[in-house]
């Protein structure tokens, strides 16, 4: 494991992140702290690159974060989030979809890890409960809100190929 410290770059960035939903839970990656503590968790995804479709950068950062493919993103909420993370300010434009995996084995897996930038990342499925009471934090800010006005948690959990899009 390396020390690396990330710090959100002073820019707007534009960002992709994928909800992937089994029963109650999320596919959430962990937000760590510099000491490595876990501050909250935000889902799969990342930077929009220049020239790229939003849908088309999430399809990417799975196959490059955890070598999963995705089936058709649904986007759900375009999200404006300024943030902090240990004194630096963060700018981010979320583009939020609705997605599921193509292997339906995935789902069987209770974590994962990938490196990105030299640092260990661990990715788990979280129970969305554990947000709406407050135990846990979920990133980006309104995401919550977002998912529960949207119903996600209402979906019948069956496997990928059982739901309709």
């Amino acid at each position: 494991m390396t020390t690396t410290i990330w710090r959100p770059p002073a820019i707007v960035r534009p960002t992709a992140v994928g909800i992937i939903q089994r029963g109650d839970d999320l596919l959430l990656m962990a937000v760590k702290s510099d000491d490595g503590a876990i501050k909250g968790w935000r889902p799969l995804g990342g930077t929009i690159e220049f020239g790229e479709r939003a849908a088309d950068a999430l399809r990417r950062e799975f196959l490059e974060e955890v070598g999963l493919a995705i089936e058709e993103p649904r986007l759900l909420a375009v999200l404006e989030n300024l943030y902090t993370h240990h004194g630096a300010h963060g700018h981010e434009i979320v583009f939020v979809f609705d997605t599921q995996l193509t292997d339906e084995t995935a789902y069987r897996s209770e974590s994962f890890t990938f490196e990105d930038g030299g640092v260990r990342n661990e990715v788990r499925w979280v129970a969305l409960a554990l947000f709406r009471t407050g135990r846990e934090t979920l990133f980006p800010a309104g995401l919550l809100d977002q998912l529960e006005s949207r119903s996600i948690s209402a979906r019948v959990a069956a496997p990928p190929s059982a739901r309709s899009s």
